[in-house]
């Protein structure tokens, strides 16, 4: 009977490192958005400046000489291009903005200025653990347990990913 209630036990005990891992790593998807939403940006602001190059490349020279038929029409897509692209930017550095506002909230929420300080460099600079150990001189393996501790502090509640 007793290797039963023993057994139980480790089984819940089981259960609830997973739970607590699964909410972890909730945490960190939350937290990472940031840098995702960075990525994002500086993949639509190159796209932004191909589109203003096609629009340079098929933009009608001032020397008077013919051009042939289908070049305004080149110029007039390279156009709507450069627009889209230019919406597309402006809402990925609005939206790159607010993320960074709720991750940085969540940050300073966190009592201990070491966490706190681990947490900024890690989700708002984007630097590995390795990093942040070599830069706060503080070791690997402490970092890791840390960050954990920090993840789960930072983000009581998970608010719903926009």
């Amino acid at each position: 009977f007793a290797q039963a209630i023993d057994d139980e036990k480790k089984e819940q005990e089981v259960k609830m490192e997973q739970t607590e891992r699964q909410r972890t790593e909730e945490k960190i998807q939350w937290l990472s958005r940031y840098r995702k939403a960075l990525r994002r940006q500086q993949i639509l602001d190159m796209d932004l400046e191909q589109a203003r190059g096609m629009v340079l490349c098929h933009a009608s020279p001032m020397d008077g000489m013919p051009r042939a038929s289908g070049h305004s029409d080149k110029t007039g897509r390279a156009a709507e291009r450069l627009m889209r692209a230019e919406t597309r930017c402006a809402a990925a550095a609005a939206d790159a903005h607010r993320i960074r506002s709720e991750v940085q909230w969540s940050i300073s929420t966190v009592f201990d200025p070491t966490q706190r300080e681990l947490l900024r460099r890690r989700y708002l600079l984007g630097q590995t653990l390795t990093e942040i150990s070599e830069q706060m001189h503080l070791e690997y393996r402490w970092v890791r347990r840390l960050h954990r501790k920090a993840v789960l502090r930072a983000v009581t509640e998970l608010p719903p990913a926009s």
